[in-house]
């Protein structure tokens, strides 16, 4: 076992490493970032508490006595083996992959269709989506960060950051030949989730009797929206998940009111961070 107790200060241990490289007080000092006169004294303090002359000058310029020469192989062998593991452990977590778990809907949506322009800008940095319906602990399961979807009123949990990317209106919408039947939305086939509290205090917020609705359920959120596109009923979602089938004419927005609005954010543990996780995170800043 190692005696941390027993060993001179790592700064004294700098100090003369880096005196011993150069040959010099002042260019020890420069490495370092401290004065000459720091340098000096803590080669003399080792020498004090090791009991033995380290260096002597000559001129301008110190050389290592028998002892020093001993003891700066020990260090360069020593300080080599630490600055390798250390660029090891970098490179190794360079490489790892930024892990995000978010709702399918949104990593279908929105993320994934972009993930070229991340990787055009940043090749280096490998991304995996985990699509899942559940709020994960992030930390005990090995994520990176969360994209998620929070209500109004929502609060910063102390184990995590937050970072707002944008709100975002929930909608109800259907195919266009649903809406073009003239059926009244109380009388339509409803689509509703896995999260069926949820998706029933939403509608039910438009107005709507939720008990006398014709419920579709398709087992599965990845389905939930295909459902709604193949006319299969109405459902609810926010305006950013909804916008392109909108814009093709897949879907078509139904007149109810009474929806709410959610916040999209970033959740990241709180933490040291690669910075491979900032950047991922950065840029989701600028897409949402």
């Amino acid at each position: 076992m190692l005696r941390w107790r027993e060993l001179p200060s790592l700064s004294a241990l700098r100090a003369f490493d880096a005196t011993a490289r150069s040959g010099s007080f002042a260019e020890a000092g420069r490495a370092l970032n401290v004065t000459h006169a720091a340098v000096t004294q803590a080669v003399r303090g080792l020498e004090a508490e090791l009991g033995v002359p380290l260096v002597r000058r000559a001129g301008r310029t110190v050389v290592l006595t028998e002892a020093g020469e001993r003891l700066a192989r020990a260090l360069d062998d020593g300080f080599g083996t630490v600055a390798a593991g250390i660029a090891a452990l970098r490179e190794a977590e360079a490489r790892r992959v930024v892990r995000v778990t978010t709702t399918t809907f949104i990593a279908e949506t929105h993320v994934m269709p972009r993930l070229p322009e991340f990787w055009a800008r940043h090749p280096g940095v490998e991304v995996a989506l985990s699509p899942s319906p559940s709020k994960l602990d992030l930390a005990r399961d090995g994520f990176d960060m969360a994209i998620r979807a929070l209500s109004d009123g929502w609060v910063e949990a102390p184990e995590d950051e937050i970072r707002p990317l944008c709100r975002s209106q929930v909608i109800a919408v259907c195919a266009p030949a649903l809406a073009a039947s003239g059926m009244h939305p109380q009388d339509m086939p409803w689509v509703i989730g896995a999260d069926k509290h949820w998706e029933l205090a939403e509608v039910a917020g438009t107005g709507l009797d939720v008990t006398r609705l014709k419920r579709v359920e398709v087992g599965s959120p990845h389905l939930e929206m295909s459902a709604c596109r193949q006319g299969l009923g109405a459902g609810t979602a926010t305006e950013i998940i909804c916008r392109a089938d909108l814009e093709a004419g897949r879907l078509v927005r139904l007149p109810l009111g009474g929806l709410p609005v959610v916040t999209y954010a970033v959740v990241l543990p709180r933490g040291p961070r690669r910075p491979a996780v900032e950047v991922f995170a950065g840029w989701l800043a600028t897409i949402f």
